[in-house]
């Protein structure tokens, strides 16, 4: 029987092999190559594939990165925040960068080049577009893999190069450079695509967006190689065509839900945290960001934080106010587990194991878990959770918070494609590390900011904030006013910076924070730095379990209720990587199969001084060691 069950998976692997080879070759064929096709077409969908895909954002963002840097978490699928793989995950990215968007790049780029030596156009400055927009995909792909293809990526059709090369990620940042340098050159040198969905085709800003790649790149450098990372930065933050500053000059790409949750121009990750892409994302806040938040008073809570409602035909955010008591985004559990706090906004704590990532507290020898959602409402209109709690009779009190979908993460939510509260952090960074002489106190306070003030000016759901900012008012905190707790939150934190022992720990949390709902950028500030140091780098010791209250009665329904001792209970099971956070995605399985050459080489090329067994937690090279 083990003899015949060899040689049907041996026959079937063939098979597949066969399949997924040709499928790979008519991947790479140009489907959108036309000689009556204006590029420009092209051109905003090589600006919009890349956060418009509901099947990647759910897998990449909402499962894989963002709970792998700690930011967010979900309970539900667990592989991210797990170290664990699962190819249906993780290919996604890959495949949505290089069956979709490669092709297409390259494609572009050869037809507007020879549309210049042939009919002799002035096609300098869409060029330069090209090129920008080209690094904006392609760091996405080097951020979350290390090494990939990048020098042959695409060109299945213009060179007939079906298996890409794996580029080493210091040379593709190098590329990338050289890239940027020359489009930052072209772009004044001619008329730009006016259909642009980033800055309708205006040069100065495309240059500003430019440099501020150009200081990433720089940073992402600076664990590697700090000297070239210097240059790097120092050229383009001298450059006088300037950075992107103010939130003005931010490149965003807008959404519409033009085609439907399933359509070309959503927020794809924002339809996924709606559940119109796959049901309920269970995309919450993690236990370590929500705490920070709330332990400084953040008043980002208010625009980035809410319980879910699934009581409709997706998921949105809790709005009937009237069902809160004493509402406080801001209370925290301070008690290390030994009692069960009654708190509006709780995370998940970031592990694989049930009893651990969402238990609250035991009774009679069972774990209690926080419910996800409110599910139904019952005769008297009583609001009913997942775990049958009447939300207005204390189930509020043990309910997880998520990332809003009504404000920050929606279908039509715009996607930061570098903003400028994200500059000012990376000069501040650049500046603590002495390679500027800027004030890294005035970029810090710069990127503290914008980071909040981003929310009210590029983001719809300013009633909401509104409604649960009064509710606050009027059930905790009389005289709160939304403005002038930003002022002095920034002040609140600038003050610590400027006295603080480790700033580049502040500059970082910051810059971390900021991400809330990109996950792919807040897991490549982690990766790059193995900050903040509220995000453990390993999972084993005293991380992998966490304490419980004991209760003989039911807190969440009897105040009166007391502990009577404490559990440990097994938070993180260490996954495939024995709790070593993961450095990486690993490749799709179906590259080992189509193109195993390249990809077995870039695997060998990357596996010196893994941490573990698993191929996931080997260093990427900008990767902190």
């Amino acid at each position: 029987m083990k003899k015949l069950l060899k040689y049907t998976a041996l026959a079937g692997s063939i098979l597949l092999a066969s399949a997924c080879t040709r499928g790979f070759e008519e991947m790479n064929d140009n489907d959108y190559t036309s000689g009556d096709m204006d590029p420009k077409y092209q051109f905003t969908f090589i600006q919009a594939k890349l956060f418009s895909s509901g099947h990647e954002g759910y897998r990449g963002n909402l499962i894989m990165a963002g709970p792998m840097s700690g930011i967010s978490m979900n309970p539900q699928y667990t592989t991210g925040a797990g170290f664990n793989r699962s190819d249906a995950y993780t290919e996604a990215t890959f495949s949505l960068i290089y069956n979709d968007i490669a092709k297409n790049i390259d494609d572009i780029q050869v037809r507007v080049s020879k549309d210049m030596e042939v009919n002799g156009t002035e096609n300098n400055a869409k060029l330069g577009q090209i090129a920008i927009t080209k690094v904006v995909n392609y760091l996405r792909a080097t951020m979350m893999y290390g090494d990939v293809p990048y020098s042959q990526a695409g060109k299945g059709y213009s060179q007939g190069i079906l298996y890409p090369e794996y580029d080493n990620q210091e040379f593709i940042f190098e590329q990338m450079v050289s890239e940027l340098k020359v489009a930052r050159d072209q772009i004044n040198d001619g008329s730009t695509y006016n259909e642009d969905f980033y800055y309708n085709g205006d040069a100065a800003s495309w240059a500003k967006l430019a440099n501020s790649l150009l200081m990433k790149i720089g940073i992402f450098m600076s664990s590697a190689d700090p000297n070239k990372g210097k240059e790097i930065f120092n050229e383009a933050y001298s450059n006088s065509a300037g950075y992107i500053s103010t939130l003005a000059e931010s490149a965003v790409l807008g959404h519409n839900e033009s085609g439907g949750p399933w359509g070309q121009t959503v927020n794809g990750s924002g339809a996924a945290n709606e559940g119109r892409v796959g049901g309920v994302s269970y995309h919450f806040f993690s236990d370590i960001s929500l705490k920070s938040m709330q332990e400084r008073k953040d008043p980002r809570l208010f625009w980035v934080a809410s319980h879910i409602d699934n009581t409709g035909s997706s998921t949105a955010a809790f709005t009937d106010v009237s069902a809160y008591t004493n509402y406080d985004p801001f209370a925290y559990d301070d008690s290390n587990g030994t009692e069960f706090k009654r708190i509006h906004y709780r995370g998940a704590s970031s592990g694989d194991r049930p009893d651990g990532n969402r238990g609250v507290y035991t009774k009679d020898d069972q774990v209690m878990y926080s419910a996800f959602t409110i599910q139904s409402r019952d005769d008297n209109g009583n609001y009913i959770n997942n775990m049958g709690y009447s939300f207005q009779d204390g189930g509020q009190y043990a309910q997880l918070v998520a990332v809003n979908p009504n404000t920050i993460l929606n279908a039509t939510s715009p996607s930061m494609i570098m903003g400028s509260d994200e500059v000012h952090f990376m000069i501040a960074e650049a500046a603590e590390r002495g390679w500027i002489g800027a004030s890294s106190v005035d970029h810090y306070r710069m990127g503290v900011e914008q980071a909040i003030k981003k929310y009210p000016q590029f983001y719809a759901g300013q009633d909401y904030v509104t409604a649960f900012v009064n509710l606050y008012k009027e059930q905790t905190e009389p005289g709160y006013l939304w403005d002038v707790a930003v002022e002095e939150y920034i002040t609140q934190e600038v003050n610590a910076y400027s006295s603080s022992a480790n700033k580049l720990e502040d500059i970082i949390y910051q810059h971390w924070l900021s991400q809330i709902g990109n996950g792919y950028n807040a897991f490549a500030i982690w990766n790059r730095t193995h900050l903040p140091s509220i995000v453990p780098a390993n999972m084993n010791g005293e991380n992998k379990n966490i304490t419980l209250p004991v209760y003989d009665k039911d807190p969440i329904t009897d105040e009166t209720a007391t502990p009577t001792g404490t559990v440990s209970v097994e938070l993180h099971t260490g996954g495939i990587t024995n709790g070593i956070r993961p450095s990486r995605f690993p490749y799709p399985n179906r590259e080992f199969t189509v193109n195993p050459t390249n990809v077995s080489k870039a695997v060998s090329n990357q596996e010196g001084g893994n941490p573990s067994s698993d191929f996931i937690s080997a260093y990427q090279w900008m990767s902190f060691r």
